[in-house]
């Protein structure tokens, strides 16, 4: 097998997945953060429509308006860091994207349990949900570029390369 990366299957299907869910979460936290009356008015909206039950309706409406506005703001740095790992994953093919989205899983279980906690606090599936998808990125690790000093590598030889073309004007 050579170590050239490579996206699989899998890989695509979860950053496609991962980059859609995070990008649409991250629009909806930051419309609550900056418009919270024109999100009531749509919730009502839907309220209206019977997609749920009156009590549903209700649970839902009650748990986005216990989040603060600075609430919110976390959430969407959480789910930009979620879709910068995952682009790094999927489209750079470079294993800090995993570091990236790791830290992003775990950031957002601490938002959600310690910093905003109540109904929004995440559950075991949640969790399960979480940990599995931290686990099937993980089996996609070696097929990307490895997280090391390869880049300083090539750095440092663009630097030297650039020396040595300069050294006439310094004779």
């Amino acid at each position: 097998m050579d170590n050239q990366p490579k996206r699989t299957p899998i890989l695509w299907i979860l950053g496609i997945m991962t980059m859609v869910g995070a990008f649409f979460s991250a629009i909806s936290y930051i419309s609550w953060a900056i418009a919270p009356d024109y999100m009531l008015k749509s919730m009502e909206i839907i309220k209206e429509t019977k997609m749920f039950t009156a009590d549903q309706a209700e649970q839902i409406l009650s748990l986005y308006t216990s989040i603060t506005s600075w609430q919110y703001l976390l959430l969407t740095l959480v789910e930009t860091m979620l879709f910068i790992g995952a682009f790094l994953l999927l489209v750079k093919l470079n294993q800090a994207g995993f570091h990236v989205y790791t830290i992003g899983k775990i950031l957002e279980f601490c938002v959600l349990n310690f910093v905003i906690g109540g109904m929004a606090a995440m559950n075991m599936n949640g969790i399960i949900s979480s940990v599995l998808w931290v686990l099937m990125y993980a089996t996609q690790l070696r097929f990307m570029k490895p997280f090391d000093n390869q880049d300083n590598n090539t750095i440092n030889h663009q630097i030297n390369t650039e020396d040595n073309d300069n050294s006439q004007f310094h004779e």
